[in-house]
C-alpha cells in the first residue's frame, strides 16, 4: 500500500524555532533592563571650586613679610674694657638692649639701635676701670613691638607677628627677640672679693671702736673742743672709706652691705654728741649700733 505524505508543519511552529526565538526574546529583555539600571558616566571633568584670589594673595603676602631672625656678635676688648658689635636682619631703627653680666654679680646695660643691619655699644667697664678677668654673658634683647618706632612696626608687625625663628620668644607683654652668648674678658687681675670685703669690714670696725672709746672718754665731762676735733677727722675718714667702697670692684650687693655702715657711723657720731649734752635718744643709738654690727659681723 502506497504511503501518503503528511503535510509539513510551518517553520514557526517547529520546536527548534520556538527555542531560538525564546532565547532572543529573553536576551533582548535583559539588555533593556541593564540599560535602565546602569548609571550614566559623564565624560566631562568634575567641577573644581574656584580659588579666592584675594585670600591667595593675602597668604602669599603674609609669607613674604616673615622674617627669620638672625643675630651674631663679637666682643672688642681694649685694656680690660669691652664693646659689643653685632649683625642682625632686624630692620634698621630697631631698638635693642645689650646686657653684660658675670657670676660675681656684675651687671651693666647699654641701649643701641640697628643701622645698616648692624649694631654696637659703648665700652663696658667697672666704673671707668678695667673689668675683672673671667667669663661674662652677653644678652641682646629686642623689646616688644609697641616700644619700637612706627616704621619698624610696619615691618615686624604690630605684635611682632612677622618675626619667626628660635630667637623669637613669648614675653609677658608680647613677642621679643633674645640672643645670648658667653665671652671671655682678659682685663685686670682676678679680684679676691672675700679679701676685699674683709679689709673694708676691718676698717669699719676700727672706726666703730674709735667712736665708742671717744664717747666713753667724754661721758663724765664733755670737752667740746676735743670732741669737735675728733668729729671732724672721723667724718673725713668715714666719708673717704665710703667712697672707696663705692668705687671698688665689689659688686652692687656687696657694696650695699658695707657702704651704708659708713653713713651709720656718722649718724652715731651725731647721736653720741646729743647724748653727751643730755639730748640723746637711747633707742636711736641702739638701732645704729646694731646696724653697724650686722654689717661687719
Amino acid at each position: 500500500m502506497m504511503g501518503v505524505d503528511k503535510p509539513k508543519k510551518p517553520v514557526y511552529k517547529r520546536w527548534w524555532f520556538i527555542v531560538i526565538a525564546a532565547f532572543f526574546i529573553l536576551a533582548a529583555i535583559g539588555a533593556a533592563l541593564d540599560d535602565g539600571e546602569k548609571p550614566k558616566v559623564s565624560k566631562e571633568p568634575p567641577a573644581v571650586a574656584p580659588v579666592d584670589d584675594d585670600k591667595k594673595e593675602e597668604k602669599k603676602e603674609e609669607k613674604n613679610n616673615e622674617i627669620l631672625v638672625t643675630m651674631d656678635l663679637k666682643e672688642i676688648v681694649e685694656s680690660g674694657k669691652v664693646g659689643i658689635e653685632g649683625t642682625t636682619n632686624l630692620p634698621d631703627g630697631t631698638e635693642l638692649l645689650v646686657s653684660l653680666s658675670n657670676d660675681s654679680d656684675f651687671r651693666a646695660q647699654a641701649n643701641t639701635t640697628v643701622h645698616n643691619s648692624s649694631f654696637k655699644t659703648e665700652q663696658f667697664s667697672n666704673k671707668g676701670e678695667a673689668l675683672e678677668s673671667g667669663s661674662y654673658n652677653v644678652d641682646v634683647t629686642m623689646p616688644i613691638a609697641s616700644v619700637q618706632s612706627e616704621d619698624v612696626q610696619k615691618i615686624i608687625g604690630a605684635s611682632s607677628e612677622n618675626l619667626k625663628g628660635d630667637l623669637v620668644k613669648d614675653d609677658d607683654f608680647g613677642k621679643v627677640v633674645k640672643y645670648s652668648k658667653s665671652i671671655e674678658i682678659e682685663g685686670a687681675e682676678k679680684i679676691d672679693h672675700s679679701a676685699l670685703i674683709k679689709s673694708f669690714k676691718e676698717q669699719i670696725s676700727a672706726y666703730y671702736n674709735d667712736i665708742n672709746n671717744e664717747y666713753d672718754k667724754h661721758k663724765k665731762s664733755l670737752d667740746l673742743a676735743t670732741w669737735g676735733e675728733f668729729a671732724r677727722g672721723f667724718k673725713e675718714g668715714t666719708t673717704e672709706l665710703r667712697n672707696e667702697i663705692d668705687q671698688s670692684a665689689l659688686n652692687q650687693g656687696e657694696q650695699i652691705q658695707l657702704s651704708p655702715a659708713c653713713a651709720d657711723l656718722q649718724m652715731l657720731l651725731t647721736a653720741y654728741a646729743a647724748d653727751l649734752q643730755d639730748r640723746g635718744d637711747i633707742e636711736e643709738i641702739k638701732r645704729l649700733k646694731n646696724q653697724i654690727k650686722d654689717a661687719i659681723k
